[in-house]
């Protein structure tokens, strides 16, 4: 069993994993795509000198001409490619450094407060124990366990008497004439009617025999409200004396030093918050050079498609395509060197090629895990399980899956839901309400998903 907060910190540790396996395969591509360059110039080099033993000068100079041109241009774009890239892994490994760096200090600043907190938790269990032996404690706290008790009657008759209500009152309701008089006031002295209106009323109010429905429905209407307001005085006897008891317990949490061990939480909170906007910038900023580097490797690599095409057209020109075939066909041992070195350099360059796109596709694949792998870790830890006091049982599974999804056999997406599966929210710090509280809100993570401590009750009302 670990906690939560080393359940994502595993996941974290995953998402590293992965990104030094993308650099080594982001390597492996940017070698095959440089050999495939590599060996198109290799290929226009061997035409070029082709083109230098067999034609005559007027033609020679100009297919060599074309060829050099389209050269210079090839080796400028690959040239342009590769330090774009140099710069684009460099700023995308800086910004993964920046990360790491932000969150080991986030790490740091939690454990701080970690050990912070737990001085305050020393000091409260401390002064818990001593206070309930103090005989003012005792009889403060008998109060409102006595008063919680009526408060919890009285709840439950306005909640009963209200249901009643509801019930009971509507054959009243359903009779027209009852509640044509009822409307009227009839029977009141609120009753205002001339001498034969009241007389109608008369003849009414004894067919339906107006006079006990009036008290009964009237009861029926005020004992609900009577119970309420019984209820409502209750709890505000009890709120007044839960504040006697909480002011008595945060006077003997004072007197024990809990004031400085409740500033150095504070103080630590503060760290905690301030790290963990210095995370999120950072995860930004690498957010933002991921997709800059999904732009112009995953998506893009214009240059490098460019050169080859430049030398590839240069070299498909048709006076270079008849020249080769009628140096197949009747080859010089002179030729007959360029024609084989033209044909192993062909093959080499459909091999690099095909690597090439292998590396690439593997490279999309292995940047789409991780991207669905950051993107749940945002999620749960938004969620409240980055929280050193929750539990997860199932590390084995989570180990299982992480390494699943690495290798493709399982999605990103079902990682989140073995985490909800296996996690438990427990009490933290700011659960007991012993003296009100720690006065001090939690970060982001620390608080839990129930109510510890505190002496509250629920029922059916509020309270």
């Amino acid at each position: 069993m670990i906690s939560g907060r080393q359940a994502l910190a595993e996941i974290e540790q995953f998402i590293q994993k992965a990104r030094q396996q993308e650099a080594q395969v982001e390597r492996a591509y940017a070698r095959a795509t440089e050999e495939v360059g590599r060996l198109r110039l290799q290929l226009t080099e061997a035409f070029r000198e082709l083109a230098r033993l067999k034609l005559d000068a007027i033609r020679q100079n100009q297919v060599v001409g074309e060829l050099d041109v389209a050269e210079r241009q090839a080796i400028s774009l690959l040239e342009s490619r590769q330090q774009a890239l140099q710069r684009l892994t460099e700023r995308r490994h800086e910004a993964e450094q920046r990360v790491r760096q932000a969150e080991a200090e986030r790490q740091a600043a939690l454990d701080d407060l970690q050990r912070a907190l737990a001085n305050a938790e020393t000091i409260r269990k401390s002064v818990e124990a001593k206070i309930s032996l103090n005989p003012e404690w005792i009889s403060v706290r008998a109060r409102v366990d006595e008063i919680t008790g009526q408060a919890q009657q009285a709840e439950k008759k306005a909640i009963q008497a209200e249901a009643d209500r509801e019930e009971k009152r509507r054959p009243c309701e359903a009779d027209r004439l009852f509640m044509y008089l009822w409307s009227r006031k009839f029977g009141t002295a609120a009753y205002r009617a001339n001498p034969f209106t009241r007389y109608m009323d008369r003849l009414v109010a004894s067919v339906v025999r107006y006079d006990k429905a009036r008290v009964n429905y009237s009861l029926l209407n005020e004992i609900p409200e009577r119970l309420r307001d019984h209820s409502r005085r209750i709890i505000e006897k009890l709120q007044e004396e839960r504040s006697n008891l909480k002011a008595l317990e945060r006077k003997a949490l004072v007197d024990a030093g809990s004031e400085a061990a409740e500033a150095e939480v504070a103080k630590a909170r503060d760290a905690v918050t301030h790290r963990e906007r210095q995370l999120e910038q950072a995860r930004e900023a690498l957010a933002a050079q991921d997709r800059t580097y999904d732009a112009s490797i995953l998506e893009g690599d214009a240059p490098y498609r460019d050169a080859v095409e430049l030398l590839a057209v240069a070299d498909q020109r048709e006076d270079l395509h008849e020249l080769y075939e009628e140096a197949t066909r009747t080859p010089t041992p002179k030729d007959e060197e360029i024609v084989r070195r033209i044909q192993s350099t062909d093959a080499a360059m459909n091999l690099a090629l095909r690597q090439a796109v292998e590396t690439h596709k593997r490279l999309k694949e292995l940047a789409q895990r991780r991207a669905t792998v950051e993107h749940e870790w945002a999620q749960l830890r938004h969620q409240g399980y980055d929280t050193p006091y929750g539990t997860f049982g199932n590390e084995a599974s989570l180990g299982n899956v992480l390494g699943g999804i690495l290798t493709g056999a399982v999605g990103g997406a079902i990682l989140g839901q073995v985490l909800r599966d296996g996690f438990h929210h427990g009490p933290s710090p700011w659960d007991s309400g012993f003296g009100g509280g720690l006065p001090i809100p939690p970060p982001d993570g620390f608080g839990t998903g129930g109510s510890f401590g505190g002496g509250d009750f629920r029922t059916g009302g509020s309270f």
